[in-house]
């Protein structure tokens, strides 16, 4: 009876430990979940100045893997509100992600880097005959 005793404490404590780590593991959050504003633009490889209004759009990725875009610009001397979007996001592993806004296609490319502090957008349209590659960088908040 000691043994049986014995051997059922040393299986729940097995059992209860495996559990606990597994409990750690999915309360973990994707590093991508939070407020992110746009820092930097590079347009066909050059950087492009920002204004101050320009640098207060921001990007709010939520854990339920959808996303709420807020856009700024200049009018009549001010930074006032332009538009809002929303969309989804899925991460693809290996710090890269799938981003979709609204009914557009998904972003060419994104990625955070390791320390989860800078995300890339990467988009290929044309504008006015002219191919563009935009990388918008967004530093988290």
């Amino acid at each position: 009876m000691k043994n049986f005793t014995l051997v059922s404490i040393a299986i729940f404590f097995t059992l209860f430990v495996s559990c606990s780590s597994d409990d750690d593991d999915a309360g973990s959050q994707d590093l991508i979940i939070g407020k992110w504003t746009l820092s930097e633009r590079v347009q066909n490889g050059s950087t492009t100045e920002l204004d101050d209004c320009f640098k207060t759009n921001t990007v709010v990725f939520m854990a339920d893997g959808t996303l709420k875009s807020t856009f700024q610009r200049i009018a009549n001397n001010s930074c006032e509100f332009s538009h809002e979007a929303v969309g989804t996001w899925k991460n693809l592993g290996n710090n890269k992600y799938s981003i979709t806004e609204g009914d557009e296609e998904p972003y060419y490319s994104c990625e955070i880097n390791e320390a989860g502090t800078v995300f890339s957008i990467e988009d290929r349209f044309e504008f006015q005959g002219e191919q563009i590659i935009q990388k918008d960088m967004l530093v988290k908040n």
